[in-house]
């Protein structure tokens, strides 16, 4: 449901996202969330390590 609730949030329509498989709406929270970690929070860019399953810094 979480994810759900970040796509509505980002301007992803709740009709297209619902249709979309659970591996499509993961996919998209990762790329929301690190974009939004370096452009909207000024955070430390992270990147997603698809191996590991977790966010890693993306500058180390």
């Amino acid at each position: 449901m979480q994810e759900m609730l970040l796509l509505a949030d980002s301007g992803v329509p709740w009709d297209v996202a619902s249709k979309w498989s659970r591996t499509r709406r993961f996919a998209a929270c990762v790329a929301i969330t690190e974009r939004r970690s370096r452009e909207t929070y000024g955070l430390i860019p992270a990147r997603f390590d698809w191996s590991a399953s977790r966010y890693v810094d993306a500058e180390a």
